[in-house]
C-alpha cells in the first residue's frame, strides 16, 4: 500500500525541526500578543473561493461531503481567520490572531513542499496603519533571529508598481494583472523569456517595468531609481516610514524591492517576501496588506498577515535543533537492566529526552542504535559495584566515569561531562 501522490509522512529529524520551529513561532506570537486560533481544516468550498475565484478549484482539494455540501481542504489560514474576524462583531479591533499547521494544496510536488505541508501565520484585523505592516515586519524578522536562521527582508508596496504599469500602458486595462505577473517571474526567469511571453505588449515597455522591478536596496539607495511620481505617492512615504520604524526597533535586514508584488490578485498595499542568505531560489516567508478581502466576507475594515513554509525553514537551518540534548542509557547485561531503567526514569523526570533499549538487545547493538544522540550512560556490573556508570560522548568518542546517584539526581553533570 502507499500514499497518494504528494504526500508523504514525516518522522525523525524533520518532526524533530517542525516541533522547534513550531515552538519558536508560539513562544514569540504570545510575547507579541497573537491569539491563538486553529481554523477548521475543512471549509465551504464558497469561503475558500472567495479569494480567487472558481479557478481555485484546480489548485486545492475539493469534494462534496455525505451530504452534498460543496467543499474543500484550507489552503493556507488566511481565509479561515479572515472569514473568524469577519464574523466575530464583538471581538475588540485590532484583532491579532495566530495559526500553525497543516494545509494542503493540489499543486505540483516540488523541494521541501509536498501536497500536504505546515505554515505558521499571523494575521492584523482593523483600522489599517503603517504601525500594523512595520510589526508583521518586525515580528518576521524576530522569528527568524529565534531559530536562528539569517535572513534578508525585501519590501515594497503593490501601488508602486501598479501606478508605474499604468503610466507606461496608459489605458490598457489588461497591462496591470499581466505586468504584476511577469514581474513575479523576474526571480527566476531570464528578462528576454519574460519578453517573449508577455509578446502582445510592446517589448520596450515591458523591459520598462522589468528594469525599474530590479531596484533593490535602502531607501537613499533605490530612491534615486525611482520614476519622479512613485517617490511622491503615498506609497513611498507609507515604505519610508516603516523602514524608519524597523531601524528604531533595531532590524536592520530589510531592503526595499520593487520586484515584489507577491502574485496574489488580492494584495492592496505594503508586501514583503523573505529570502535566506544567498539563496533566492525560493521565499522562506511572504505577506503584505489586503484591505479589500474581509469585504468579500461582509465587513469593511483593514487586514494584513504574514506566513511561512515550515518544512522549507527547517531545510534552510544548518542544524535543525532536536529540543535538547539526547541521552541514552545503555545496560551491559540484565542484571543491571533495573539501575538503567531507574536511571532513565529519574532523567526523564527531569525533563531530559532519554532513549532505552526496552527489547533486551545486546550492548553492542544498543550503542548501534544510540549514534545519534548526543551522550550515552554505559550502566555495568564492575561501574556499578563503585556505586559509577560510564559517561561517552557519542560525538567524539570519548569516556569517563560519573558517579550513578550524581548523574541521576542533577542531569546536568553530564551537560559539565559532555559539553
Amino acid at each position: 500500500m502507499t500514499l497518494p501522490r504528494g504526500m508523504k509522512d514525516v518522522r525523525g529529524a524533520e518532526l524533530d525541526g517542525i516541533a522547534y520551529v513550531r515552538e519558536r513561532f508560539e513562544r514569540l506570537a504570545a510575547i507579541y500578543d497573537y491569539e491563538p486560533v486553529w481554523p477548521s481544516p475543512l471549509e465551504l468550498l464558497r469561503t475558500l473561493e472567495t479569494k480567487s475565484g472558481p479557478a481555485i478549484r484546480d489548485e486545492i482539494y475539493e469534494f462534496k461531503d455525505k451530504g452534498g455540501r460543496e467543499v474543500g481542504l484550507r489552503f493556507d489560514f488566511t481565509m479561515g481567520l479572515t472569514r473568524l474576524a469577519a464574523a466575530d462583531l464583538s471581538a475588540p479591533l485590532p484583532a491579532k490572531m495566530s495559526s500553525f499547521g497543516g494545509v494542503f494544496r493540489y499543486d505540483e510536488p516540488q523541494k521541501n513542499r509536498y501536497r500536504y505541508f505546515h505554515q505558521w501565520d499571523v494575521e492584523i484585523y482593523g483600522r489599517p496603519h503603517p504601525a500594523q505592516d512595520a510589526e508583521l515586519v518586525e515580528f518576521t524578522a524576530r522569528f527568524f533571529e529565534s531559530l536562528p536562521l539569517p535572513v534578508t527582508i525585501r519590501l515594497s508596496h503593490r501601488s508602486l508598481m501598479e501606478s508605474h504599469i499604468r503610466e507606461t500602458f496608459g489605458d490598457d486595462a489588461s497591462a496591470v494583472p499581466d505586468m504584476l505577473r511577469a514581474v513575479d517571474k523576474l526571480q527566476k526567469r531570464h528578462p528576454d523569456d519574460i519578453v517573449s511571453e508577455f509578446s502582445g505588449y510592446d517589448p520596450g515597455k515591458v523591459r520598462h517595468i522589468l528594469e525599474a522591478a530590479r531596484t533593490r536596496g535602502s531607501p537613499s539607495e533605490a530612491e534615486p531609481h525611482l520614476d519622479p511620481r512613485m517617490r511622491d505617492s503615498p506609497a513611498w512615504h507609507d515604505i519610508t516610514q516603516i523602514v524608519d520604524s524597523l531601524r528604531g526597533a533595531g532590524i536592520r535586514n530589510v531592503q526595499v524591492d520593487l520586484g515584489v508584488v507577491r502574485g496574489l490578485d488580492y494584495y492592496t498595499g505594503m508586501v514583503f517576501e523573505v529570502f535566506g542568505h544567498n539563496d533566492d531560489s525560493s521565499a522562506l516567508a511572504g505577506g503584505g496588506r489586503y484591505d479589500m478581502l474581509p469585504g468579500a466576507f461582509g465587513r469593511q475594515m483593514g487586514a494584513a498577515g504574514v506566513a511561512g513554509g515550515v518544512e522549507r525553514i527547517v531545510t534552510a537551518l544548518a542544524r535543525p535543533k532536536t529540543g535538547g540534548a539526547r541521552v541514552a542509557v545503555l545496560y551491559a547485561n540484565d542484571k543491571v537492566f533495573g539501575d538503567a531503567a531507574r536511571l532513565a526514569a529519574s532523567l526523564r523526570r527531569s525533563g531530559t529526552r532519554v532513549r532505552l533499549d526496552i527489547a533486551g538487545r545486546p550492548l553492542k547493538k544498543q550503542m548501534g542504535t544510540a549514534s545519534d544522540c548526543d551522550v550515552a550512560v554505559i550502566v555495568a556490573p564492575r561501574e556499578m559495584q563503585r556505586g559509577e556508570v560510564i559517561v561517552r560522548d557519542m560525538k567524539s568518542g570519548t569516556e569517563q566515569t560519573a558517579r550513578y546517584r550524581d548523574v541521576a539526581d542533577d542531569p546536568r553533570v553530564l551537560g559539565r561531562l559532555v559539553p
